[in-house]
Parts: C-alpha cells; structure tokens; sequence
C-alpha cells in the first residue's frame, strides 16, 4: 500500500491535533506527551467527534459526555463505555508521519 503522509514532523508539538480524512473515514493525529498516535475520529461511546476533547495526564476527555479514555491502551475509564478507541499504526518516512493509505 502506498505511504499517505499526514504531517511534516516539525510542524509537531505536545497539544498538537489534526483532523484528517483517510480514505473517507474521519481521524485525528494528535501529539501529548512526546508521542503522536493515530486515532478514529468517532468516540466509542457516541460516535461524536474527538477533535475538541481535552487531553490530559495521559487522558483523552470526549467533549459531549466526558466520558475519559487512556491514550495508551484506548481503554474507558468509565464503566458506562466498554468500547475503546480505535487507533491506526503510524509511519515515519523521511521528514513526515503517515500511514500505509
């Protein structure tokens, strides 16, 4: 598959978000921390879109119901959500991030 870039890596910085599309389904690139990850755009309790939600300490916070997901393993740390989040594989090529499209 070919390589899809989705950002150059200077442009990067912890609080960093993007909304990008890949073939036609909606996801977000976001840096917290030093790491970037790759992640459905669609909270797994409501579909709503993540793009606003606050992150912190590691927590990704949904901006309609608050329900909070941990950034490494994609888990809810609420009991009303058994869904996680849904994270895509990323590549680094060259001076970008992407994905195998």
């Amino acid at each position: 598959m070919p390589f899809v870039a989705l950002e150059k890596l200077h442009l990067l910085y912890d609080g960093y978000r993007k909304a990008v599309t890949v073939g036609g389904k909606p996801f977000l690139l976001l840096q917290e921390n030093g790491r970037v990850v790759l992640l459905k755009n669609a909270c797994p309790h409501a579909d709503a879109p993540l793009t606003h939600a606050t992150v912190n300490d590691g927590c990704l916070r949904c901006p309609m119901h608050g329900i909070e997901f941990d950034l490494n393993s994609g888990r809810s740390r609420s009991p009303v959500c058994a869904n996680e989040l849904v994270f895509l594989p990323l590549i680094y090529q060259g001076n970008q991030i992407g994905i195998d499209g």
